[in-house]
């Protein structure tokens, strides 16, 4: 046989192979819903007790589940933040923190007191926002997370927001 004959003999053999995952691909649709039934958001840091105690002593988190290498706390009823010990952890701690972990609350002014009194160090001072309908502030965690405490203004922009926490 020639080669160009068995080339084209294995091409169309690939590409019956290929022609059947796409037809089984196309028979695989999406969840009707996202079907999530909390969320975790995951730090990583090089100081796991000094960061246990911060989310702990000072924020007040309780913890849900202690896995040795991270700690999961419970921020709402389906709203976790896990501590991770970067030295055994699927990423490493770095300097720059590309995350901003917000806490959503009606307590502004009381968690802004709080904080600065704990010796909190802070990005400045509690206001509103100049680029969307929101008051709060930000503070930083022990190895620099942005830790954001704000609450949604009552403002057309913010109505779905504020409906689903309504329902909550």
């Amino acid at each position: 046989m020639r080669i160009w004959r068995r080339a084209a003999i294995a091409a169309a053999a690939l590409a019956g192979v290929a022609g059947a995952a796409l037809a089984q691909e196309a028979k695989v649709t999406r969840p009707a819903t996202l079907g999530v039934q909390a969320n975790i958001v995951f730090l990583y840091y090089k100081d796991m007790p000094a960061a246990q105690r911060f989310y702990e002593d000072v924020i007040g988190l309780r913890l849900a589940v202690d896995q040795g290498f991270s700690k999961i706390y419970q921020v709402s009823p389906t709203s976790f933040i896990g501590l991770v010990d970067e030295s055994q952890g699927l990423h490493r701690a770095s300097e720059a923190k590309a995350v901003t972990v917000s806490f959503v609350t009606e307590q502004i002014d009381e968690w802004y007191a709080y904080l600065q009194a704990r010796g909190v160090k802070m990005r400045g001072p509690i206001g509103d926002a100049t680029r969307h309908p929101t008051r709060g502030f930000v503070a930083y965690d022990p190895e620099g997370y942005y830790l954001e405490f704000e609450r949604f203004l009552d403002h057309p922009q913010n109505t779905r927001l504020l409906d689903a926490l309504r329902k909550r």
